[in-house]
């Protein structure tokens, strides 16, 4: 079994990258090998389609083809990033438009979103999400009704097939203390070591 942390933030010595290191070594403990580690900043990752690349539902890039590998030789994939205006950093969401591309992430025919004739293509895969935000907690207390959180459930992971997901998310992190995200970064293991929900609930 082997994993692959795809980590978003363009600060070096950020609590994002904290968290990627610490997921690395904590899945390395839980018996996943290779642990493979993806900086999109750091590859400077163009997150912009090509025109000429959306029709024709592949891509010549060299560095889009080795994500896709990657992703398609994980057992489990976790993304890292940090909340800008309600979503990820558009690095972050480019990697999902090249990468997870028909005949890697869903099916070849041509459908509309959630249409049966795209069959999700990650049904055997795991996925977790770990978002920082300075948003506060849902009054609710319910994660799912963040809209972040519901666009990767709905929207990303159940239109590709897959089954085992769970968001993760370090709220209020502009107002948190060092023994908060130290008592976060602590929290990392046990977190990855949960059985996840269904990316359906």
């Amino acid at each position: 079994m082997n994993a692959l942390v795809i980590l978003a933030q363009p600060k070096k010595q950020s609590f994002n990258s904290a968290i990627a290191a610490e997921i690395v070594r904590s899945l390395g403990q839980q018996g996943y090998d290779p642990v493979g580690l993806i900086d999109l900043y750091a590859d400077a990752f163009n997150p912009v389609m090509p025109q000429e690349e959306l029709p024709r539902k592949f891509s010549f890039d060299e560095t889009t083809l080795r994500y896709q590998e990657r992703i398609q030789a994980a057992d489990r994939v976790v993304f890292v990033y940090p909340d800008w205006w309600g979503g990820p950093p558009a690095i972050m969401k480019g990697f999902l438009d090249r990468v997870f591309r028909p005949g890697i992430a869903y099916g070849f025919r041509e459908a509309d979103f959630k249409n049966a004739d795209a069959p999700g293509l990650f049904s055997q895969k795991r996925f977790d999400v770990f978002i920082t935000t300075d948003a506060r907690e849902p009054e609710s207390g319910k994660l799912n009704d963040w809209p972040p959180v519901m666009v990767w459930k709905e929207n990303v992971l159940t239109f590709c097939g897959v089954t085992e997901a769970e968001v993760h998310v370090f709220w209020n992190l502009r107002h948190s203390t060092y023994a908060q995200r130290k008592a976060w970064l602590d929290s990392i293991h046990s977190m990855l070591a949960i059985q996840p929900r269904s990316a359906q609930d």
